[in-house]
């Protein structure tokens, strides 16, 4: 009789177990679907992208999805690249929610996107306001522009850098070639001109470039020297090649940093300061 009430008690148990599971998953799906977005796809430009929430047209946001950190289905769910999405694809975008502070929004925190619906590119016509008001035809003179994005905690934000010095050669609509030259102060001495990111622990900080530079060389110098005169010998700052980023890792400290990327075209050098207070 004891056997069969152990039997028993081992079963409940067992059960209890199965449907605490059970629900636990249900609610981990729960909060998955609560937090997707709907939304086209819509290229432009030079590998420039947004995605618009179909119920939202003003939410528009580009989605960081590097291959292999976030699983694409399309209709059939086989699983693609982030290359092989259409222009007028309707897509179902799962992450943690988490947008950051621009306009264009980024998304970084995307872990899984399906394909609800193929649409067409006549589809995305509707929304040609809202990619005119983003996005111009760069400027063959204009040198490439830079921005650095980073997490911390649950926060992930952008900041858009301006540029210091730079030489830049061309082509102009007349097919003559030409260079177009800026010098700027040094970092050190564009306090007012700089953004100061807050980071409050060590960060890695993404230097997300529109047109990726063949090299990037970055110098580093104590806060404190902001205002000298006499420029002196900064430290060489470590930076590594994560997936087609170049990478900062954690970084931290008061510091003002001066970033040169070097392409084919030219060099140019932008700055921006970091604070732990």
């Amino acid at each position: 009789m004891k056997k069969k009430r152990y039997i028993w008690l081992i079963a409940g148990v067992v059960l209890l177990l199965v449907l605490t599971v059970m629900i636990k998953r249900g609610a981990e799906r729960k909060q998955k679907e609560e937090c997707a977005i709907t939304a086209m796809y819509v290229p432009f430009g030079k590998d420039s992208h947004v995605f618009i929430e179909i119920e939202d047209r003003h939410n528009v946001f580009s989605v960081y999805a590097k291959d292999g950190d976030c699983r694409i289905y399309d209709m059939n769910g086989k699983k693609i690249e982030f290359h092989q999405l259409v222009k007028g694809n309707v897509v179902k975008i799962y992450g943690d929610g988490m947008m950051q502070e621009s306009y264009p929004g980024g998304y970084p925190g995307v872990t899984e996107m399906r394909v609800v619906k193929e649409g067409s590119p006549a589809d995305a016509d509707i929304y040609q306001d809202i990619i005119d008001g983003i996005y111009t035809e760069p400027d063959p003179a204009e040198p490439p522009s830079m921005n650095v994005t980073y997490t911390t905690g649950m926060m992930s934000s952008a900041a858009i850098l301006t540029r210091g010095s730079y030489t830049w050669n061309y082509v102009d609509a007349d097919g003559i070639r030409k260079t177009a030259e800026a010098e700027k102060p040094h970092v050190l001495q564009r306090e007012d001109e700089i953004n100061d990111i807050r980071l409050t622990e060590p960060t890695d900080l993404t230097l997300d470039f529109y047109d990726k530079p063949q090299q990037v060389e970055v110098i580093r110098y104590s806060r404190s020297l902001l205002g000298t005169e006499d420029i002196p010998v900064g430290e060489k700052a470590a930076v590594v090649q994560k997936d087609e980023d170049f990478v900062i890792e954690s970084a931290s400290g008061d510091y003002v940093y001066s970033v040169t990327g070097i392409w084919e075209n030219g060099r140019v050098e932008f700055g921006f300061m970091t604070s732990s207070k």
